[in-house]
């Protein structure tokens, strides 16, 4: 069974917060920090995630998703510093280790 996550994502200098949903966060967190700047020419480029929720319905998740856009800012900082006090990012993305192959002639 797929969980469905509801994540606030922000920008480096916490000036927009933005939530959403998604199923693979890890995928979402490398789509955020890899978005091309052809795509988004103007406007906020979200880099953290620094909230998430984990629901087991998608119409709880959309339920709570759309409650989340509905938060005021203060409403959405309180939430966030509840569980993350210093905004740091929930998820990292390890490299993937490249290992060069030693060829013996």
């Amino acid at each position: 069974m797929p969980k469905h996550i509801v994540y606030i994502t922000t920008d480096a200098n916490r000036v927009y917060l933005e939530a959403g949903y998604c199923q693979d966060i890890a995928l979402k967190l490398f789509e955020l920090q890899n978005a091309s700047s052809s795509f988004m020419l103007r406007g906020p480029k979200f880099s953290r995630i620094v909230h998430t929720e984990e629901f087991d319905s998608y119409e709880a998740a959309d339920r709570r998703k759309n409650e989340l856009n509905a938060y005021t800012r203060m409403q959405k900082e309180k939430l966030i510093r509840r569980y993350n006090p210093n905004w740091l990012g929930i998820y990292n993305i390890e490299p993937a280790i490249i290992k060069k192959a030693a060829v013996y002639a």
